[in-house]
């Protein structure tokens, strides 16, 4: 029985891995290693963010909303957030909108939004108890806690015949992790337990699946998995009452305050569910009548804007440039680290200018080559690691505008280009037009900052290199005043 269950569990996590969930594994592995990273800089948890226009547009919205921002200062680029918020609260959105993004599809969809629902509320009270009880990071908690029924909520999203029979036992009345056996030959829990070591789905959720963790954090997790279970069926009903109880006399706290806790914990839930992108599940998370919350949406500052988009590819925004070059300066004056004040310039150009790409390509110690460091857009993955300009030639386009140490909007035609771009270069980037200005600090070039609208085939207008050009000065003084402060 155990080879059985071994191989079931393994032929589901293949077709979630390769087939129904590649982009949610691939994301919770690459957040998790960069915020459990020593070497983590909030550049690198933004950069997560950044590869997804859209993930970044709703990222940047919910940050922007009354629950995430009260104070109304207005946040315009993902940089920013992770700075004002921290890595954990940018991991929790970001893990939180991939984990709906890969489910909102479901073929058992009214089990799953039950399953989801339950998710975010225990997340959201074990949160709030970690809080109370001081108790390890508020933020780790919820992630382990929403994370420790991916299993549950995967084979609802993804399983077929199995599923209508598992659901036919339930209905019937047979216990839960018994008709999981019947049917599946193993515990969905147990997809859950393979599915955080395959993923790296980080050492918090190892530890509580395995009973590893530290029983004040435990505890805290199961509370939430507890009273969400409970308040399935009404705040009113007798399972939530006793759960009340329970938990106000293990956590020493008085039985009224804990309930108005929970009560109000609820509505949380409920709210930050529906900021993630789930206003289904969000509506099936119990909150009693007299505490209803009012329809969450997002607090709009003045000077915050959501970037219009045409066919995925951010329009040209006078206004958002504005609002990000103020932020930038604001930023420098934190004294930030230099891959920070990069981004939030890539940030800038990609959604301001509305370019298909933003590029920073930094210059090797010898001074030979440009190796792609951070990029925005189209083929980032492919660039980062593959593009590599040699600029020894002093014919080459990219060696000129080192020299020079002057930008170029570089044209479409070969005969007006004025230098040569070598084949690999073109193959990588696609044919010009594309705006080039250097990375200056103190008098010295670091890089290039390159943008273009390669994919979508716009043009490139004066006014587009102008504003390309403001940020690359913005970036070349702010860096310029970093390297200063050292």
């Amino acid at each position: 029985m155990a080879v059985q269950t071994s191989r079931a569990v393994q032929n589901w996590i293949k077709q979630l891995s390769e087939k129904d969930m590649p982009v949610f594994s691939g994301t919770v592995a690459e957040v998790s290693a960069v915020v459990n990273s020593e070497d983590t800089s909030a550049s690198d948890v933004a950069h997560v963010v950044l590869r997804d226009a859209s993930l970044t547009g709703r990222v940047l919205k919910a940050v922007n909303s009354f629950h995430f921002n009260p104070t109304n200062q207005a946040i315009n680029t993902v940089s920013r957030a992770v700075m004002v918020m921290g890595f954990d609260q940018v991991r929790v959105l970001t893990l939180s909108m991939v984990l709906v993004d890969n489910l909102s599809h479901g073929k058992q969809r009214q089990k799953l939004i039950d399953e989801m629902a339950s998710a975010f509320h225990a997340a959201t009270q074990a949160q709030e108890f970690a809080l109370i009880n001081k108790a390890g990071d508020p933020e780790d908690l919820f992630v382990a806690t929403l994370l420790s029924r991916l299993g549950k909520m995967a084979f609802w999203a993804f399983a077929d015949e199995q599923a209508e029979l598992l659901l036919e036992k339930l209905e019937a009345g047979m216990p839960e992790v018994q008709a999981e056996r019947e049917v599946l030959g193993f515990e969905l829990n147990d997809l859950t337990k393979a599915l955080s070591q395959e993923w790296h789905l980080g050492e918090v959720v190892n530890d509580y699946l395995h009973g590893r963790m530290d029983k004040n954090k435990a505890a805290c997790i199961s509370a939430g998995l507890s009273l969400a279970n409970a308040a399935r069926n009404g705040w009113d009903s007798e399972e939530a009452g006793l759960m009340i109880t329970e938990l106000a006399e293990q956590f020493d706290i008085e039985h009224d305050e804990l309930e108005s806790a929970v009560l109000n914990n609820a509505v949380k839930a409920r709210e930050v569910t529906e900021l993630y992108g789930s206003k289904a599940a969000s509506e099936f998370i119990p909150v009693p009548e007299t505490l209803e919350p009012a329809p969450a949406g997002e607090a709009e500052p003045e000077q915050f804007l959501d970037i219009q988009q045409t066919h995925d590819y951010p329009e040209p925004d006078i206004h958002y440039q504005m609002t990000v070059m103020q932020e930038i300066s604001a930023t420098v004056q934190e004294r930030p680290s230099i891959g920070i004040i990069l981004e939030m310039v890539l940030e800038g150009i990609y959604r301001g200018v509305g370019t298909d790409r933003a590029m920073f390509a930094m210059l090797n110690p010898e001074r030979t080559h440009l190796n792609c460091k951070y990029l925005l857009g189209e083929d980032a993955e492919t660039l980062r690691q593959q593009l590599h300009i040699d600029v020894r030639r002093p014919e080459n386009v990219f060696h000129q505008i080192i020299k020079s140490q002057k930008p170029r909007l570089l044209p479409g035609d070969p005969q007006q280009l004025g230098g040569t771009l070598s084949r690999e270069t073109l193959s990588l980037l696609g044919k010009p037009p594309y705006m080039v200005m250097p990375a200056i600090v103190k008098n010295k070039v670091i890089g290039i900052f390159l943008a273009d609208r390669n994919a979508s085939g716009r043009p490139l207008t004066e006014s587009d290199f102008l504003a390309f050009q403001q940020f690359c000065q913005q970036a070349n003084m702010g860096l310029t005043i970093l390297a200063m402060q050292g």
